[in-house]
């Protein structure tokens, strides 16, 4: 190289000085234009290029805060599906069905990097947000990825999803921005999740929780009441069992909360009457929903006399208290189980 550049100096003052000179200088520039435009001397330009372009790429495009910050845009737009391609990448989700906030302003917004370090080949980069007007600051570790590839590729150590602990007196229903939760929910981190119970047995009011953090335990207790709904089904089923115990020609219905006694012969009867329905009152213990209520039987029947031998024309007015639980809670149509019922 040094040669050619001495040669073009030289060529240079002799095409000053005489044009015969020069034309016999551009002949000998041609052998070494001929060297210069060998294979290997093209092939060494090209790799230092393809090499120059693979390190700014990797220092400004695929850097670790360029690839938290695609995730935090995609969370930002409410993008599920960038999300998860970031996230699980070509696997995708397969294990947690986890979707992001509806409303606008429980997705994070305005994200910007505020600190980066390396530890024990990791690196951590804390990143701000804005939550519902409010600035948050969450660390998000990640790795590079072992890949023949040049271009760095950038992955979460752990998933940026917080576990939330749902405590409710349901076995299911409870749900996390929309998607089913039994005792556990999931949502990504940062945003705000609504954790609910839209269930038409139940009324819980939602409850929203700042999700931050990977390493924090959140838990969300629901305070579930029964639903006017559940309240009318479970006073009708009330009304057709003790209509289905009145029918029974018996004094001890069977599987019935009442039941009549006598020692005297029955000449007619007993018919049995329900004079009070209960009001039922449905509460919760110990996980399990129940249902309680108390009212009054009347029995009628025709008795025979022993001393006379004389039919005699008897009635009662029981009270009794009719106890169960609710089944199927889950399902489109919750069940009535008596628990209290007078043996034979």
């Amino acid at each position: 190289m040094r040669d050619f550049l001495d040669f073009l100096a030289t060529l240079y003052l002799n095409t000053c000085a005489a044009p015969k000179q020069a034309v016999q200088g551009l002949h000998r520039l041609i052998p070494m234009w001929r060297k210069f435009r060998d294979v290997r001397i093209l092939g060494v330009i090209g790799f230092l290029f393809f090499a120059v372009v693979i390190a700014i790429l990797n220092a400004t495009v695929y850097t670790p805060e360029a690839a938290v910050m695609r995730y935090l845009s995609a969370l930002e737009d409410g993008r599920r599906a960038d999300v998860e391609s970031i996230v699980w990448g070509s696997y995708g989700s397969l294990i947690y069905d986890i979707r992001l906030p509806t409303d606008a302003a429980d997705r994070p917004r305005d994200p910007e990097i505020v600190d980066t370090y390396q530890t024990a080949g990791l690196v951590v980069v804390t990143v701000r947000v804005v939550l519902d007007g409010r600035a948050v600051e969450s660390q998000l570790a990640v790795e590079r990825d072992a890949s023949w590839l040049p271009l760095a590729n950038w992955r979460f150590v752990d998933p940026p999803i917080a576990t939330i602990r749902v405590e409710s007196t349901l076995d299911s229903g409870a749900t996390v921005n929309g998607s089913r939760a039994n005792e556990e929910g999931f949502a990504y981190v940062p945003s705000i999740a609504t954790v609910g119970a839209p269930s038409r047995w139940f009324d819980a009011e939602p409850q929203k929780i700042v999700l931050d953090s990977l390493s924090r335990d959140y838990s969300v207790a629901l305070d579930l009441t029964p639903s006017p709904r559940l309240i009318d089904d479970m006073s009708a089923a009330v009304r057709d069992y003790l209509d289905a115990c009145a029918a029974q020609k018996t004094l001890v219905p069977k599987k019935c909360p009442f039941a009549g006694f006598t020692s005297e012969a029955i000449a007619a009867g007993p018919v049995w009457s329900i004079s009070t329905y209960p009001t039922p009152s449905i509460a919760v213990k110990d996980g399990q929903w129940f249902v309680s209520g108390k009212g009054t039987a009347e029995l009628s029947v025709s008795l025979v006399d022993f001393a006379t031998e004389k039919t005699v024309k008897y009635s009662e007015v029981i009270p009794y208290t009719i106890e169960g639980t609710i089944a199927g809670l889950d399902g489109a149509n919750p069940k009535l189980v008596v628990t209290n019922t007078v043996r034979r």
